[in-house]
This record gives structure tokens, sequence and C-alpha cells, in this order.
């Protein structure tokens, strides 16, 4: 399977951030791993740093439930920004949030790409890259 170019966590939990670090490292699915604690600095994030941007094959893992601005409000931020910031992002909520509200409330975006519970396991990852591949190869 192909390495992601990026994966930007976004979790206002700095423990599972750490834990899903290590995780990431372990199964060497990318070279290059970026932390933000809440939708406002995924954001800012995104649109300071040119190298995600020019990303073919990057992923962004967002929590639901955030301070500032929490996941459904970052996807609305999201959405509005231009191509050049989105590029080849995949946006997938990893979430403990089970509410089937926030499922449905997820499926109303159009920039996210899947829902998945926590904690994050090397299955779905697995699941992810494979859905992935399949969709850029189409």
């Amino acid at each position: 399977m192909k390495k992601f170019d990026a994966i930007l966590l976004v979790d206002d939990d700095e423990s599972t951030n750490y834990l899903h670090t290590m995780y990431l490292e372990e199964w060497e699915v990318t070279d290059n791993i970026h932390t933000a604690l809440n939708g406002q600095e995924a954001i800012d994030f995104l649109k300071e740093n040119k190298e995600f941007q020019a990303s073919k094959n990057s992923l962004i893992l967002l929590d639901v439930n955030m301070p500032i601005m929490n996941g459904f409000e970052f996807l609305e931020e999201y959405e509005r920004l231009s191509d050049e910031y989105k590029a080849s992002i995949v946006v997938v909520m990893l979430t403990s949030s089970l509410h089937a509200k926030d499922q449905a409330a997820a499926r109303g975006f159009t920039d996210l790409g899947g829902y998945i519970n926590k904690p994050l396991s090397y299955e779905r990852m697995v699941e992810i890259m494979k859905e992935l591949e399949s969709v850029s190869a189409e």
C-alpha cells in the first residue's frame, strides 16, 4: 500500500494524539505526522502549511468533540476553503462519539471521507488506505 504524504491528527486530547502518532509511526503509513488540538488550529495549519497543501495523498483524522472549534465546525469551515488548501486531502472522523445524531450529521458533509470510532487500529488504517487507493484508481 502507498504511504500517505502526511497525516494531520485533530484532537484536543494530547494523550490520544501521542498514542495515535506512535501507532502511525509503528505502522509506517507516513513519514509526516502533524497534530492540532482543535478545529481552528487545524484550519490555521492548512492555510499556513504549503507542504501539506501541495501533497497528493494526505489524511486528516478529526475528532468530533473539541473546544474552540469542534469537528463539525471544522468541516463547515473546511468546505469553504478553496481547492488549493484541500488538494488531495481526505478527512475521516475518528471519534469516541457513538451518538446516532453525530453519525447522521457527518453524512451531510461532502468533504468527509469516513466516520470511524476510536481507538485507531491497524485494521481500520488499512481499510482507510485501501479505500483511498481504490478511489484514486477510478
